[in-house]
């Protein structure tokens, strides 16, 4: 065996999974197909981190603990995030992407234990009876064969689900999008200008035909470095249905297509909005941003209604307050929240395929609806799965059994002594 633990993926939940299961002892294996770490938030501009936060009127705490409030309060520090920001009934936390590859570099360096390999891609699995035996991953050297006990499955789509023969949904009804950076803005007009007027611009735009803007809303997000802004305005379609994002040559078109939207939405804010008029596309991100494909269907699955009825769940391993977003028609985004000043659990279940005893999955690939995907999705909700797969697969080492025999409450209980709020 290789390791303890191999984690493929090194997003948000991937990250939280390896730096947990190390720091609990495991020898661990992080397997990353980009050159850094951050998934979406980093190699997709994302821009902000969503669901750290519970909104109780003009009242903001945190809804997140554990890791995901520790990456918050590091990178509020560095003064390269600033928040809460209010968003709707909720808040985000704006940051600069680049600070948090670096955050996530010291993470994984610091981590007595975890091995990291960047630039591989998971090629293969090969599974013996209800386990997985081993995986092979496609590095620079060539293909890699490794093994470890247990697995978990961070990589966004569920990769390693997937081909491991994990029952999955796919779920090719959100919209992707690019962000993209502009630079020589002025910021201070910008702001000043305010939300309200991008958006009265766009609905402007779109009632004139002027532009063929890609969706009704959309926000540019200042990261507190001189004149630079993140524009997040973009929803690629093709033949007006959403792109599948694992199948190749529709993934290719969204990456062709985002980059022009990007073309036409500078120009748009260049001619339109107060504080463009000399700024300039500085760069798209080097990946399209994904908001679903595949859905894990697993021993519990997180529904609409367990979001917008603010479910506690015996099991529960993170909390959240996000809405149910769903960039899934036209060019409307569509949103419902749980009560004010109420939260949702995500439960351990939603963590473990029926069928693979030595699998976990965290992050955007758990076990949910489209609704609940389209809540639980979000950075801070992923870093909560990640922490809890970490700990969960330590457990199932120690006992020598499957992950799902871990006992629930023993995990929450690690969970609540290493800050995680239930």
């Amino acid at each position: 065996m290789d390791a303890d633990v191999i984690v493929v993926g090194g997003g948000p939940a991937g990250v939280a999974a390896a730096r947990t299961a190390a720091e609990e002892g495991a020898k661990v294996l992080l397997v990353e197909r980009c050159g850094f770490l951050g998934g979406s938030l980093t190699a997709s501009l994302v821009g902000t981190i969503g669901g750290l936060y519970l909104r109780d009127g003009e009242t903001i705490d945190y809804v997140a603990g554990g890791l995901a409030r520790e990456c918050a309060e590091a990178l509020k520090e560095r003064g390269l995030a600033f928040g809460p920001v209010p968003w709707e009934q909720t808040a985000v936390l704006p940051h600069v992407p680049w600070a948090l590859k670096q955050l996530y570099d010291e993470w994984a360096e610091a981590a007595a234990g975890l091995e990291l390999s960047l630039h591989a891609c998971l090629s293969g699995v090969t599974v013996e009876g209800d386990r997985i035996a081993s995986l092979r991953v496609l590095t620079r050297g060539g293909e890699r064969r490794v093994g470890a006990p247990v697995y978990i499955d961070a990589s966004g789509d569920g990769d390693l689900a997937f081909m491991a023969g994990a029952t999955m949904q796919g779920s090719p009804v959100q919209f992707p999008s690019m962000n993209f950076y502009m630079h020589n803005v002025n910021v201070g007009e910008a702001l000043t200008a305010g939300l309200a007027t991008l958006q009265t611009l766009i609905k402007e735009a779109l009632e004139a035909g002027e532009y063929d803007l890609p969706r009704s809303g959309g926000a540019v997000i200042p990261t507190m470095r001189p004149g630079e802004v993140i524009v997040a305005m973009g929803r690629i379609s093709l033949q007006g249905r959403p792109v599948n994002c694992v199948d190749p040559a529709e993934l290719t078109y969204a990456e062709l297509e985002g980059r022009k939207q990007a073309m036409m939405l500078a120009d748009f804010l260049r001619a339109k909005m107060p504080g463009f008029s000399e700024a300039y596309l500085a760069d798209t991100p080097c990946r399209v941003g994904i908001r679903a494909t595949r859905r894990l269907v697993g021993r519990y699955v997180l529904t609409r209604q367990d979001v917008l009825e603010a479910a506690d769940f015996p099991d529960g391993i993170c909390r959240s307050a996000w809405p149910v977003e769903l960039h899934a028609e036209g060019k409307v985004t569509v949103l419902e929240f749980p009560p004010p000043g109420r939260s949702y659990a995500v439960p351990f279940r939603c963590l473990l395929p029926q069928e693979i005893e030595n699998l976990l999955v965290a992050g955007r690939c758990l076990s949910a609806s489209v609704e609940g995907q389209a809540a639980a999705r979000v950075s801070a909700t992923c870093m909560g799965m990640g922490e809890a797969a970490g700990v969960a697969a330590v457990l199932s080492l120690r006992d020598g059994g499957a992950v799902a025999a871990v006992d629930s409450r023993n995990l929450r209980t690690r969970l609540q002594e290493r800050g995680a709020l239930l």
